[in-house]
């Protein structure tokens, strides 16, 4: 299973997402974490989490390793770059699943057009993959502009999850700390972990249909 997280926008919280989905993999079996971002905002904190990491962000070496590791790791997570790359491009064809993380506005939801249509360019090419899907991150609980970020998803015409994940600190606070919101304590960081877990079983459920 190769899963990538990508948006042309930078902010979004890619690498936050991808670090926990590591490590919620890690609990069921292996998994590495492909950091494809200029930035490698990724490796210290994966370092202190005990997940390998490889970081690669040439487009021609990432396909290649694309196709070895997952012989090597039973989850292949993949740290996309801001910007419409080639590196973004070459995630596209050589994940299973690609997850667009959107802030909940207009604008964010809107800019997002760009890496769906890149999406869908790749799901022509390699017969309907990768697996993609929308979802909100960094969300307010309670507000309209929740609810109609909700609602235009909706109408999007583009597959996305029912997941939510709600912007609290912990997750902020996680990266400094070495740690994921699992190993937190307080009801705020239960409550982040009873997100993540919702919205990465929501993934490997679209990863097996």
């Amino acid at each position: 299973m190769i899963i990538g997280f990508v948006n042309q926008k930078g902010g979004v919280g890619k690498t936050t997402l991808a670090a926990h989905f590591a490590y919620w993999c890690s609990q069921k079996g292996s998994a590495i974490v492909i950091d494809a971002d200029a930035q490698q905002s990724s490796s210290n904190w994966l370092k202190d989490l005990g997940i390998p990491c490889k970081i690669v962000n040439d487009p021609e070496d990432l396909l290649d390793v694309l196709l070895i590791l997952p012989e090597k790791y039973d989850a292949v997570i993949v740290d996309g770059p801001g910007g419409m790359s080639e590196v973004t491009k070459a995630i596209l064809y050589g994940v299973d699943v690609a997850l667009v993380p959107c802030k909940p506005s207009a604008l964010d939801t809107h800019s997002s057009s760009r890496i769906i249509r890149m999406i869908r360019q790749s799901q022509k090419i390699r017969s309907g993959k990768p697996k993609s899907a929308l979802f909100l991150n960094q969300a307010v609980k309670g507000t309209l502009l929740l609810r109609d970020s909700i609602e235009m998803l909706k109408h999007f015409g583009f597959p996305s999850l029912q997941s939510v994940i709600y912007n609290r600190q912990v997750i902020c606070d996680a990266p400094g700390q070495g740690t994921t919101v699992w190993d937190m304590a307080g009801t705020a960081a239960q409550a982040a972990s009873e997100d993540f877990d919702a919205l990465f079983q929501e993934v490997i459920e679209l990863a097996h249909e």
